[in-house]
């Protein structure tokens, strides 16, 4: 069986009714990647902007035991392809596109980051800062880190998969589609991302 990397973006939503950057991305991914001549299942989900869904969906997704996560989002006031921290267990107030609310804006975490303690923020262990300045030698794409992945559906599924496994998981906002990039060429950017990403568990040992 080969091993598994997901990678999911985002359906329709308000200011994005149309087609939403991120899935138009994704959705271009090849369905299989290879490292050092092993073959990777590529799989990519379309996630509707809603809560129940990102419920439904995150632990699928870890149930299948993928080697990576990659969520990615659209950001409609950037320029750059924004490779994000980590995110917050607060202040998802906000209604979803189907108009509904959480019960309550604080997120319990129930995986590995779950203790006694307050925790506010969780984040990725994946090394985002050496992986954008290395995508900035080496693409004509513009890669920076981020700490603004927001208080909506971007922010909750990512809080939602690190408190799984903040060693497997990352999120990426990328700009509309043509500013500046092309879907094909925001695509090649987030296969680079995950290229690095793979890399650097495997220098790990966390891949199997």
């Amino acid at each position: 069986m080969p091993k598994t990397i997901i990678v999911t973006g985002f359906g329709p939503f308000r200011g994005h009714e149309n087609r939403n950057a991120s899935w138009e991305a994704v959705r271009l991914l090849p369905d299989v990647f290879h490292f050092k001549d092993q073959p990777f299942e590529l799989r990519k989900y379309e996630v509707p902007v809603t809560y129940e869904a990102v419920d439904r969906l995150v632990p699928l997704i870890w149930d299948t035991k993928p080697c990576l996560v990659v969520h990615v989002g659209v950001h409609g006031h950037i320029d750059t392809i924004n490779l994000e921290y980590g995110s917050y267990t607060t202040g998802y107030c906000k209604p979803d596109f189907a108009n509904r609310c959480l019960p309550c804006d604080k997120i319990s975490l129930r995986g590995k980051s779950s203790s006694g303690e307050e925790c506010v923020a969780l984040t990725t262990n994946l090394d985002i800062e050496r992986i954008s300045q290395e995508l900035n030698l080496e693409t004509n794409t513009k890669c920076y880190c981020s700490t603004e992945v927001g208080n909506y559906l971007c922010g909750y599924i990512y809080v939602k998969s690190l408190d799984v496994d903040p060693d497997r998981t990352l999120f990426i906002h990328v700009p509309d589609i043509g500013k500046p990039y092309s879907s094909e060429e925001t695509k090649a950017t987030i296969y680079r991302v995950i290229e690095k990403c793979i890399r650097e568990l495997s220098a790990k040992n966390k891949l199997s």
